[in-house]
């Protein structure tokens, strides 16, 4: 086996695999090791054999000595912006290193694919009187009695031991947050549907939803506007593969494909938790936006910090709250409340990776719209 040695600070690695605990301990060296500094005090060969650390664990091969620089230069203010968190003690959320903390600025904000339309947003496609089954194929009655927590990731289609929610995803570089978000929802519907579980075809959307962007981002009701107009039809994820970036549509009806029967959906009363638990509850997973944070002197540090997040609560403060400043795409699967903070959150699937946050998933506290999360959320039904 072929090993390398590394110092630093106090940290001496020999002889060893980097794993994605020795990045973790040597991090915590380099922060306890650089709290006490001022700012901008940071060693910079400490920084540069931490990185060589990152490089190992997430297979970075660079091919310039520019690129190198570059991702060195993005890898260091990711660790400004750890130690800046710990010494303002914040405690609700916490951050970390993942497969993003190499990326600039400009990368990351990329990621962040919704594009809100301008006007009226149809809040259904749901004809008038016409209902909804719940995800359990029951019919809604209206309010019901709500547990005081709900997780879609721990529950089953009735009757099998068929998961509801699929693994986690990466949408790579490719601002195509919004149609992770969407297919989440139709697998949903497809295992409580047909009592099965299938992984489908993101890149379906980017190429042939001709009202969303690609990879420069879309919404929710242009893509389900798609959907309808395909006859309910998607190919799945290994016929018709994602590749990041977006190409010709090579959809085929002929190719293995799902297709569902008439779907329904429809918003939820805006910045009402509330409706959204029991829509939750009732219907599945919601699709939502938030804002993210983006490249502006404002909003920079949203940025770097939601990209760095790790674990916790979510609750940055200065963020945006209305719909039009949302910029990312995501899906509600659960809420509840922290047992040791006593704050109400959601439990959101993002489309990154299980390197970033809590194994893919991120909380953030709910019931006070934090960065918009609660003003625009969409579900996806059958209707009765």
């Amino acid at each position: 086996m072929r090993t390398t040695k590394f110092v630093l600070c106090f940290i001496l690695l020999v002889g060893v695999q980097v794993s994605s605990t020795d990045l973790d301990k040597a991090l915590e060296s380099f922060i306890a090791s650089t709290i006490g500094k001022s700012s901008g005090g940071s060693n910079s060969d400490a920084i540069q054999n931490l990185f060589n650390l990152y490089k190992k664990e997430f297979n970075r091969k660079t091919q310039t000595t520019n690129e190198e620089k570059l991702r060195l230069d993005s890898f260091s203010a990711s660790l400004n912006t750890l130690v800046d968190h710990h010494r303002q003690g914040e405690k609700a959320y916490t951050l970390g290193l993942n497969n993003h903390s190499d990326w600039t600025q400009d990368e990351l904000t990329k990621l962040n694919g919704v594009r809100v339309p301008q006007g009226n947003i149809l809040t259904t496609n749901a004809k008038a009187g016409e209902r909804f089954t719940t995800w359990d194929g029951k019919i809604a009655t209206g309010k019901t009695s709500l547990p005081t927590s709900y997780d879609y990731t721990t529950r089953v289609a009735s009757g099998t031991n068929v998961p509801v929610v699929q693994p986690i995803k990466d949408q790579g570089n490719c601002g195509s947050c919004y149609t992770f978000a969407f297919i989440s929802l139709l697998e949903f519907q497809y295992a409580v549907q047909l009592k099965a579980s299938q992984s489908l075809s993101e890149q379906q959307m980017v190429d042939c939803s001709t009202k969303d962007n690609g990879c420069n981002g879309g919404y929710f009701t242009n893509t389900f506007s798609y959907i309808l107009s395909n006859l309910w039809q998607v190919n799945t994820e290994s016929y018709y593969p994602y590749k990041a970036v977006k190409n010709t549509c090579v959809f085929k009806s002929t190719g293995p494909e799902v297709k569902y029967g008439s779907l329904l959906y429809s918003t939820v009363t805006p910045n009402n938790a509330a409706a959204m638990q029991q829509a939750l509850v009732n219907y599945g997973p919601l699709w939502v936006s938030v804002f993210a944070g983006n490249s502006s002197a404002s909003y920079q540090q949203i940025l770097s910090r939601f990209g760095g997040y790790k674990s916790g609560i979510w609750q940055p403060s200065g963020c945006p709250t209305s719909l039009a400043s949302t910029n990312h795409a995501v899906v509600i699967v659960g809420y509840g409340v922290d047992a040791t903070t006593n704050i109400p959150y959601w439990k959101v699937r993002n489309s990154w990776g299980t390197s970033w946050g809590e194994a893919g998933y991120f909380r953030i506290q709910s019931g006070v719209n934090m960065c918009g999360i609660e003003s625009g959320p969409f579900y996806i039904a059958k209707p009765a």
